[in-house]
């Protein structure tokens, strides 16, 4: 899984906690105790201090997903009455087996976000197209200078495509505009062609950014879309934008803190119609 910082959070300390509670979590799995009591309240003790830590730094779906889960929640709440001898044996495999499916998950969770870290270095930018970029823009996506309109000034670009931003480019290819049918299946062409083979578009690296196993979108598609690029923005160590010609999105990605570039047409500057 991919966990989600939160604004403001610095990568390098949620990489270190992500990597300290999988230390914790597997001494606790070899450790030896007198009973399954002991081993319940140690694992409890465990999950209350990775709570404590991961708060203020990933959000609290992942929080959820890594600890707050729902064996947790039942062990947690019988610690009253599992003390009794006649439960050890269960108890002792009930313990084991969460903190067991704890250690996986955190070991995947510090590796996947090492992984984004060495995706996004300082030296690239990243820019996060919405779906109003691939049907509004002046130009046709392969003809678009990332680096020129874009990203001024760095050496590499990194173009990261939402899921999101790809199935909502999927629907518009049953739109009663014709412009935009045609764009929204013009674009899913080029993107499944660059993203099978060399991914490029002129210099600009083209990347999907998938959903991810246990991702559960937000009901509304521009929250999800400005939610998956403040993820971007907070793992990536050099500069992110979301571009939209949307400005309810602009608007969103600003209050929530994310760099965005906010691109116009010409629709509503001529001169207002006459009322019939």
């Amino acid at each position: 899984m991919i966990v989600t910082p939160i604004p403001g959070a610095h990568r390098e300390n949620v990489w270190k906690t992500l990597r300290s509670l999988w230390v914790g979590a597997s001494n606790l799995d070899g450790q030896q105790y007198g009973s399954a009591y002991g081993r319940l309240l140690a694992y409890l003790e465990w999950a209350n201090e990775a709570q404590r830590l991961l708060a203020g730094q990933i959000s609290a779906r992942d929080i959820d997903r890594l600890i707050r889960t729902r064996m947790y929640q039942s062990l947690l709440n019988g610690v009253g009455h599992l003390a009794g001898s006649s439960q050890q044996r269960l108890l002792n495999g009930l313990v084991a087996h969460e903190v067991r499916e704890r250690v996986a998950a955190l070991d995947e969770a510090w590796a996947a976000f090492a992984n984004q870290m060495d995706r996004w270095p300082a030296d690239r930018a990243v820019v996060v197209p919405d779906t109003s970029f691939f049907i509004k823009h002046d130009r046709k996506f392969e003809d678009i200078d990332f680096f020129e309109n874009l990203s001024p000034g760095v050496a590499f670009v990194s173009v990261v495509v939402p899921m999101v931003v790809v199935d909502e480019l999927d629907r518009l290819k049953e739109s009663r505009d014709k412009q935009v049918r045609w764009r929204a299946g013009y674009s899913l062409a080029v993107l499944d062609r660059l993203l099978d083979g060399d991914a490029l578009v002129g210099e600009a690296k083209v990347e999907l950014l998938s959903d991810g196993p246990g991702h559960v979108r937000l009901p509304d598609e521009d929250d999800e879309i400005v939610d998956r690029a403040t993820a971007v923005h907070s793992v990536a160590a050099g500069p992110v934008r979301l571009v939209t010609y949307d400005t309810g999105m602009a608007l969103r990605a600003k209050q929530l803190g994310l760099p965005v570039l906010k691109l116009r047409t010409d629709a509503g500057t001529g001169p207002e119609p006459e009322k019939k």
